[in-house]
């Protein structure tokens, strides 16, 4: 159980009644004798979810995946969920990337404050951007996308892998953020949307 850091950033994908594929954000409070305790977004205690669940996490270019289940114990913003007893490694998949220039808002993830950045790079997976705030790796930001001319909007939580002071800008800095919560419904939207640019592109090449 190594890899289980407190405040380590993980996502809840409830099993059970949900259609979307809607994951929620939370971190890792601590580790217990047969449990976790994991702060937790708010929309998902408003919703009264109960059952399995899938975590994931993420380290370095890797994912990881494992069963648990909700225990019926809460305590204010934490849950409760059983230790896993297996955990899955996989490689974080390459996905096709678009080169873009799309203004959106943010803000870091159970703070206050919101923030303007520009997304210079889109995949499935996450995104590059470039903002005027400096933001350290781990951070977690909730992002409010809106892709004018069309009706792709997404609202959700990344993790920052890495930031970087921009070369040709001295007042701005580059990062690169790993999507946490987009559900899959929003996926296969922003797959579209990827796949369409990308198709407009060479038919006009």
């Amino acid at each position: 159980m190594s890899a289980f850091q407190q405040n380590l950033p993980v996502q809840i994908f409830p099993k059970e009644n949900n259609p979307e594929g809607h994951k929620f954000q939370g971190i890792l409070e601590a580790m217990e004798s047969n449990r976790m305790k994991i702060k937790i977004d708010q929309t998902f205690l408003s919703q009264n979810h109960s059952g399995s669940i899938l975590v994931e996490f993420s380290m370095s270019n890797y994912n990881f995946q494992f069963e648990s289940s909700l225990l019926p114990d809460t305590e204010n913003d934490f849950i409760f969920i059983l230790k896993p007893r297996v955990i899955h490694k996989s490689q974080i998949r390459k996905s096709p990337r678009l080169k873009t220039f799309i203004k959106f808002n943010f803000t870091l993830w159970t703070e206050g404050g919101r923030y303007e950045g520009a997304i210079t790079d889109i995949s499935t997976v996450g995104i590059k951007m470039t903002s005027e705030k400096e933001i350290h790796k781990n951070t977690i930001l909730s992002l409010n996308v809106f892709i004018p001319g069309t009706s792709l909007r997404f609202i959700c939580q990344g993790l920052v892998m890495w930031c970087r002071s921009d070369p040709n800008q001295n007042n701005l800095f580059l990062s690169g953020i790993k999507f946490t919560t987009l559900s899959i419904d929003a996926m296969k939207k922003v797959d579209k949307f990827i796949q369409d640019q990308l198709k407009f592109e060479v038919e006009n090449s």
